[in-house]
């Protein structure tokens, strides 16, 4: 059997289990750390602004001008993500990343760091929906449920790192630093780990079990997008990137801010809010999803119901730290599971070829999301108050579930009419 290069073919897959779960774990260490590297001004930034390098709206417009320019790029990415090897695209996206934060850690001039840190989102245009590719198409089939839950939740692993990392580096700029060397490694073992790889790599068309072809639809991507509700639970996915970012990655500026606490302990706190989310994550799959929630969108639907009932509790909590932080973790619970429901209702399109398109526009809303709340809603709680913040995250939470009512109804239809 002629070897394949991972790198020039897509239509390729994983039989031998052993290696597919070994590259998945790699997958998920390596966008984990990935993930840690694009938050590095959000783990600095109590840092930031305790030392007075910069205000949080001028952290928060870096942060912003990273996702203005990933967001739109992320349908791009979706799309090429489809047509080219995602193994090249994700080299590609750590190679230039590794670049950007090296800049950084050397210059700390204002508009430097805001161009480079928009190109580092331009670089890395297709590196998510590469890897959501590579786990819903390419890893042993039977694993691919599961590793699609799991993936789901690599960037939260990232996320506490990140703040682990601001917790005990003397200085915000070493943030930067240590992503670089972290970037470089990963892009020189991934260049050697996916040439041994190649050698167990199957061409779709070898495999026995293999469908014919991607299942035709019979109309355009737009039209199958939208019966199956795609495009109305894009609301729900920015919303919940509106909140869930600012719950995860606002709360050790808003502990500062408001209770006047140390950078160093809001961002331990910070950890803690981080792993509640993992927890709240696990135990939604283990013990609701799909034993009991068996659609994602009624599941999503409830969840984000859940979600604005804490969401209100933290608005009767605003008085006191320490129920402040129990609301904010309770909050955290809740706040990943949508994305993950949202990773499977995604994955529905793989039979269509469609996955990387569908989690490429996702990102990008999410992205969009990103961007609210890194610029909006750090320049709304300077201007107004964290208050105000609690109350514009319950009204977003209000317009999710309202707008989730007919993306169960669609969805259902949808699923109903492509089983038959």
């Amino acid at each position: 059997m002629k070897k394949i290069n991972v790198n020039r073919e897509l239509k390729w897959h994983f039989e031998n289990k052993r290696v597919s779960r070994c590259y998945f774990f790699f997958l998920f260490a390596m966008y984990a750390l990935v993930y840690m590297t694009k938050n590095c001004f959000n783990g600095a930034l109590a840092d930031i602004k305790a030392s007075g390098a910069m205000s949080a709206s001028k952290a928060g417009l870096i942060v912003a001008m990273f996702y203005i320019a990933y967001t739109p790029l992320q349908i791009v990415g979706g799309i090429v993500a489809d047509k080219v090897s995602p193994e090249l695209l994700i080299k590609i996206g750590i190679g230039g990343a590794a670049v950007a934060n090296a800049v950084i850690f050397f210059n700390h001039n204002y508009y430097v760091m805001l161009v480079t840190w928009t190109l580092n989102a331009m670089v890395q245009f297709a590196l998510w929906p590469s890897v959501y590719k590579i786990v819903s198409s390419q890893l042993c089939r039977s694993d691919r449920g599961f590793m699609i839950f799991l993936i789901s939740m690599s960037y939260l692993v990232g996320l506490l790192i990140s703040y682990l990392v601001a917790a005990i580096l003397p200085s915000w700029e070493y943030n930067f630093l240590i992503s670089a060397l972290v970037l470089t490694v990963l892009v020189i073992v991934m260049y050697f780990y996916d040439s041994y790889v190649s050698r167990f790599a199957i061409r779709d068309t070898e495999c026995e079990e293999r469908k014919v072809g991607e299942k035709k639809h019979g109309a355009s991507t737009a039209s199958l997008l939208w019966r199956s509700g795609f495009f109305i639970l894009l609301i729900t996915i920015l919303v919940r990137a509106v909140v869930g970012q600012g719950v995860q990655t606002l709360s050790p500026l808003m502990l500062v801010e408001t209770f006047s606490a140390e950078p160093w302990l809001s961002n331990l706190l910070n950890t803690l809010i981080i792993i509640c989310g993992i927890i709240g994550s696990l135990l939604v799959k283990f013990v609701l999803y799909p034993r009991i929630i068996k659609n994602e969108a009624v599941g999503i639907l409830i969840i984000m119901s859940i979600f604005l009932a804490f969401g209100t509790l933290l608005v009767f909590t605003s008085s006191n730290m320490s129920a402040t932080v129990v609301s904010l973790c309770l909050m955290s619970v809740i706040a990943t599971v949508p994305t993950i429901l949202a990773s499977y209702f995604n994955a529905s399109f793989a039979k269509y070829g469609k996955n990387g398109t569908a989690a490429g526009i996702s990102n990008s809303a999410a992205s969009l999301g990103f961007v609210v709340s890194n610029y909006g809603i750090t320049s709304l709680s300077e201007s107004a108050g964290w208050n105000v913040v609690r109350l514009t995250w319950i009204g977003m939470l209000i317009t999710s579930v309202l707008t989730m009512i007919p993306v169960v109804i669609m969805y259902t239809r949808f699923k109903k009419r492509e089983a038959s």
